[in-house]
C-alpha cells in the first residue's frame, strides 16, 4: 500500500515552483563554478604558467564539497517547508487518528528529504560528471559522491525532522537543528580537546592516556566530518588538518585499522545517528497520539 502522506507531501512539492527554481539556482552554481575552472586552467596553459595536475582533482573536490554542503544547509528549509503547512493549519490532531499514522507521517517527510537530495543529484550530475571527466577523476568517485549526499541527506534530514516534531514552533525547532548540528560538528572537536588536555594535566608524564585517544576516537566518529575526511582522503590521498589534529589526540593516523576501519565505521555511525533520531520521532508522535 502507497503511503498516503508520502503521495500528498510529493504532489505538493512537485506542484510548488520552489523545487523547480531550487534546482536552477543549484546548477547554476556548479556550472559557474566549473567554467571558472576551466577559464583559468586555459589561460594558464595559453600563457605558459606552470600548472601542478594535482589541482584538478582539487577542482572537483570543491565541486563536490559544494553538493555535500548544500544538503546539510538545505534540509532544514526542506523540512521546515513539510511541517510548515501542517503545523498552521492545525491538521497534525485531524492525522493522529488514522492507524498507523506515526510511522507512515516520519518515513514520508524523510522519503520526501532523500528524493529532493537524489533528484539535486541527479540534476546537478551532467556538472559533476564534466568535472568527473575533465579533471581524471574515477567514476566510482562520483558513485560515492551520490552515497555521501543520500547519507548526509538522512542524518540532517532525521535531525530537522525529530525537532519539528517535538517543537510547537517552528523556530525553536529551526534553532534546535542548528545547534544540534553544530554540536556534532564542532562540539564533538571540543569535547576531545578538553578529554587530551584533561589527561595531560592529570598524568605527569605528558602523554595522553590510551582510555582517552579511545574516548577521543568515538567523539571523532561521531563527527560527520570524519565521513567527508575519508571522501576527501580517498580523493587526494591526505587528509591534511584533520590527520593533524588526529595526531594531536594521540591518534595513528597511519594505522592499517584506523585506514581500515575508522570512515566505514564513521558513515555507520552517522547512519545510526539518523536512525535514532527517526526512531525517536515516530515514538514521540506515538505517545502523543496515545494521551
Amino acid at each position: 500500500m502507497i503511503n498516503p502522506f508520502l503521495k500528498t507531501e510529493w504532489l505538493r512539492e512537485g506542484r510548488n515552483i520552489r523545487l523547480p527554481l531550487m534546482i536552477i539556482f543549484y546548477i547554476a552554481i556548479m556550472a559557474f563554478i566549473m567554467i571558472l575552472f576551466m577559464v583559468f586552467n586555459e589561460e594558464s596553459f595559453q600563457q605558459g604558467y606552470y600548472y601542478n595536475t594535482t589541482t584538478y582533482q582539487y577542482q572537483f573536490l570543491i565541486i563536490s564539497t559544494f553538493q555535500i554542503v548544500a544538503v546539510v544547509l538545505l534540509t532544514p528549509f526542506n523540512v521546515s517547508r513539510l511541517y510548515i503547512v501542517d503545523k498552521e493549519k492545525n491538521m497534525l490532531e485531524q492525522f493522529e487518528m488514522l492507524p498507523g499514522m506515526p510511522f507512515q507521517y516520519v518515513t514520508a517527510k524523510m522519503f520526501l528529504v532523500l528524493a529532493v537530495h537524489a533528484l539535486l543529484f541527479i540534476s546537478g550530475l551532467p556538472v559533476s560528471a564534466l568535472s568527473c571527466i575533465y579533471t581524471g577523476i574515477s567514476g566510482i568517485k562520483l558513485v560515492r559522491l551520490g552515497l555521501m549526499i543520500l547519507l548526509y541527506a538522512f542524518w540532517s534530514g532525521t535531525i530537522s525532522i525529530f525537532f519539528y516534531t517535538v517543537c510547537s514552533k517552528s523556530v525553536w525547532a529551526f534553532a534546535s537543528t542548528i545547534f544540534v548540528q553544530l554540536m556534532f560538528g564542532i562540539g564533538t572537536l571540543m569535547l576531545a580537546e578538553a578529554f587530551r588536555n584533561g589527561s595531560l594535566m592529570m598524568s605527569g608524564s605528558g602523554r595522553i592516556a590510551p582510555e582517552v585517544v579511545a574516548v577521543c576516537l568515538v567523539l571523532l566518529a561521531l563527527n560527520p566530518l570524519s565521513s567527508y575526511m575519508g571522501f576527501y582522503g580517498s580523493i587526494t590521498g591526505d587528509i591534511g588538518l584533520f590527520g593533524t589534529f588526529c595526531s594531536h589526540l594521540g591518534i595513528d593516523t597511519s594505522d592499517k585499522w584506523f585506514i581500515l576501519l575508522f570512515y566505514k565505521m564513521s558513515n555507520l555511525v552517522c547512519l545510526l545517528t539518523g536512525i535514532v533520531f527517526l526512531v525517536l520521532s515516530i515514538w514521540y508522535m506515538d505517545r502523543r497520539k496515545r494521551t
